[in-house]
């Protein structure tokens, strides 16, 4: 990770892997009927998902003007933030649905 597309790139893989990780947590936490825990999770999800999105952001700013450097890179960390997004955004409505089974 030596260019400044490597960095942006790889930051948002991380996020976007935290973001996942955490949601899929929510979700096992959910399934334990923990549902506190796992709005919980789910919100620290959504931090992730944001941090992703905002070095996604900067990532396609400095890619404007920049569209030599574009590497493999750039489509591994979008398609992990993607992901991260779509597995957050289920698992929410399945917990939405969830705490209305419940009442």
């Amino acid at each position: 990770m030596d260019t400044k597309l490597d960095m942006m790139s790889f930051s948002i893989l991380r996020n976007a892997r935290k973001a996942k990780n955490l949601a899929y947590k929510a979700l096992k936490q959910m399934k334990a009927g923990n549902l506190d825990e796992a709005k919980e999770l789910i919100a620290q999800s959504d931090e992730a998902t944001n941090m992703a999105q905002a070095a996604e952001n900067d990532l396609l700013d400095f890619v404007q003007g920049n569209e030599d450097q574009v590497e493999t890179w750039l489509e591994h960390s979008q398609d992990h933030l993607m992901s991260s997004m779509l597995a957050t955004e289920t698992i929410k409505e399945m917990i939405e649905m969830y705490e209305a089974a419940r009442a």
